[in-house]
This record gives structure tokens, sequence and C-alpha cells, in this order.
């Protein structure tokens, strides 16, 4: 009897700490051991940078965003994607020198973030969280971190080491990304001797349209350093990256290099620890029509890929007349892991309404097939 208790106990403690959490297996993803698919939308923000951060959640963001949230899970949605310090203008905390000192400079950063992922959780909902924003980046603070290796592991030790280190465990954080489309601030149709670095396969698809022009090795080592701070904070969290298109994460197409190889991001920046555990992409079609190789004309393995591949950002509004209902189904059955509408507060160009979301996503509200669950528990 005493062995009996003794095995229960440890099947128990067992149990708790390997629960509730995110997982990859090959290209699917898990959470506590069942197969999952990512249904959801992209917030991306209520306000642009200033949702957390320096009392910026309990002013202007934290009723808003619980709402969404309560919106998004009525209507069949697991996960969202929101994005944190986007270009540096509220957060992380910066000294004089453009050092990082902090996540925030008034302490209240990681409390604000833990509420959102409370409240996530008690509506079933995982949080993908986007530390940075290369598709419109002025702030100089923050364009520094990609050419002053002191500087970006000031962030790395003073803002992103201890968010990793506070909310890490949280049943519903989904996973860390450290940039929504880095492919705009580099710089393109540069040839390299390194494959990893040579930009030339680039040339012609619209990379580099800020005119930033940051080397592919720079930002690689961007995503490759703050990665490594991620997993050597909180060895089981996933990390992930949302590129523009496909053009930036296979070798399998035209006009196409996939530079966030494990090789890729080691040959850059030095830590083979500090690497992606699923790919995203982003996909807009151009005048009404998809390229031939994008994500809703082709399944998910015919990018070649050995992680799982969520389809991170798409809108019916700049489709080809599929219908939401349709592009959340395809995303479903042709072996991409999960899929993200643009976006929620439905601003900006190519975003949805948040009832053409809700459409969406109700279309595979209680959906359980090979495609995995898409409503499921979360927490331990």
């Amino acid at each position: 009897m005493k062995m009996f208790k003794f095995v229960a106990l440890l099947l128990c403690c067992w149990a708790s700490l390997s629960a509730g959490r995110l997982t990859t297996s090959g290209t699917n993803l898990y959470y506590n051991g069942q197969k999952v698919f990512l249904s959801g939308a992209n917030i991306a923000w209520n306000s642009y940078g200033y949702d957390f951060g320096n009392g910026q959640y309990a002013a202007n963001s934290k009723s808003t965003l619980e709402s969404w949230l309560t919106q998004i899970a009525n209507s069949g949605g697991n996960s969202v994607r929101i994005w944190l310090h986007v270009e540096g203008g509220n957060t992380p905390a910066y000294d004089s020198n453009g050092y990082v000192t902090g996540p925030d400079s008034t302490g209240t950063m990681i409390s604000d973030m833990r509420s959102f992922l409370d409240f996530a959780q008690s509506k079933n909902i995982l949080v993908i969280f986007v530390l940075w924003n290369g598709a419109y980046l002025r702030v100089q603070n923050t364009i520094n971190l990609f050419w002053d290796e002191g500087k970006l592991q000031s962030y790395i030790d003073n803002a992103l080491k201890p968010m990793v280190s506070a909310l890490g465990d949280h049943p519903a954080l989904g996973a860390w990304e450290i940039m929504n489309e880095p492919e705009g601030s580099l710089l393109n149709n540069q040839a390299d001797a390194n494959p990893c670095f040579d930009t030339t396969p680039l040339k012609n698809t619209g990379a580099g349209w800020t005119n930033l022009y940051i080397p592919m090795q720079n930002i690689l080592k961007f995503v490759n350093w703050q990665a490594d701070g991620v997993k050597g904070t909180n060895g089981a969290a996933l990390v992930t990256l949302g590129s523009w298109s496909e053009h930036a994460q296979t070798d399998t197409k035209a006009q196409s290099r996939n530079y966030y190889t494990d090789s890729c991001l080691e040959a850059a920046g030095g830590k083979a620890n500090g690497k992606l555990d699923f790919y995203q992409m982003h996909t807009y079609a151009f005048n009404g029509q998809w390229g031939p190789d994008a994500p809703f004309k082709v399944s998910a393995s015919s990018y070649g890929l050995n992680k799982p591949l969520v389809i991170g950002e798409f809108a019916s509004v700049c489709a080809q007349n599929e219908g939401i209902q349709n592009l959340f189904q395809y995303g479903y059955t042709n072996g991409y892991q999960g899929v993200w509408s643009w976006q929620y507060n439905a601003g900006g160009e190519c975003s949805d309404t948040q009832a053409t979301q809700d459409s969406g996503m109700n279309q595979l509200k209680g959906q359980n097939g090979a495609g995995g669950a898409v409503n499921f528990p979360v927490g331990f």
C-alpha cells in the first residue's frame, strides 16, 4: 500500500510538471499530450506599442482586450497573437546611452502580461507574445540592437530573461515570437558566400520595404541570441518568428530560401540553442490573386519543413474570394498547424472585420479530426 501511494504521488507530481504547455513533435503541435490545431486571431494590438508596461494595460487596454478574448473564445478560437514592444517606443526601458535597463520603466510590464495570460487561460486561449516589429521600425534605440551586441545583450539580460523567468511556465503562454516580419528591415539582393546570409534569392519579392538595410546576418544573430535567451531561461519554452511570406521560410519554392533553419541561426549568432520551434508564414493576395506558392495554394508539406508550420497572418479581404470559413478550413485540412486571421482591432489595410473573423473561427469550432483538436482546456 505504501508503494502504491508513493507511485501515485510520483505520477501526480509528474503530471503537474509536464502538463499545461504547448509542445512540438515532428511537424505537429501538442497541448498536454493532445494533438492540437491553433485557430484564432491576431489581436495584434489595442494601442500600438502601448498595451503593456508603464501602467498602460490597466489604464488603456485591459477591458478592451479582455472583451476581445471573450468574443474570440465564444467563437471557438483557441489562440491569439499579440504584440509587446513593437518598435520600442514605450517598452523596454532604455537608458540615455541606449542600453536596456528593464522590461519597462515603472515595473508593471510583467504583471500586465500575467494579467492578460490569466484571463486568456480562463477562456482556454493560448497567447503568442510578439516582441518586435520588423515591418515598421523607427525607434533608433531598437534599431541599434541589430548593430551593437552589448545593447542587444542588455535587452536579453535585463528585459527578456526576467519576462521569461516570471511567465515562462504559465499554462496560457503558447510561444515567444522574436519578431514580426523581419524581412521588412533587411538588406535585400545582397550577395554573400554563405547562403544563409545571401539575400539575392529574395530579389524582386518586395522584401526590404522599410529601407533600413539591415544585413541578413545581423537579423539572424538578433533572432538567435534572443531565442537562446528564452531557452536558456526556460528550456521548455517555444520560440517562433513570423515571416512576411513563404519566400523566407522554404527551400522548395521559386525565389525562396529558408533563412531560419537551425544551422543558419547558429551560423549567424553562434548559439546552438537559439533556434525556432515552429515556423510561421504570412500571406496576402496581390490584386486578388494568390502567388502560386502561397500557403492557401499548396499543402504545408510542400514546403519541405521539419517543424510545425502556422499561417500566422491572412485576411479574406486580401484573398482570392474564397471566404473566411474556407480559408480557416483549408489550413486545418492541408497540414498546417494553425491559422490566425488579421487583425482583431479591424484597423488598417487587409484587416477583416471582427464578425468575419468570428465566422472563420466558428467554422473550426469543435473540430477534432486529423488536423488536431481545436478546443481543449488550457491549464494543468
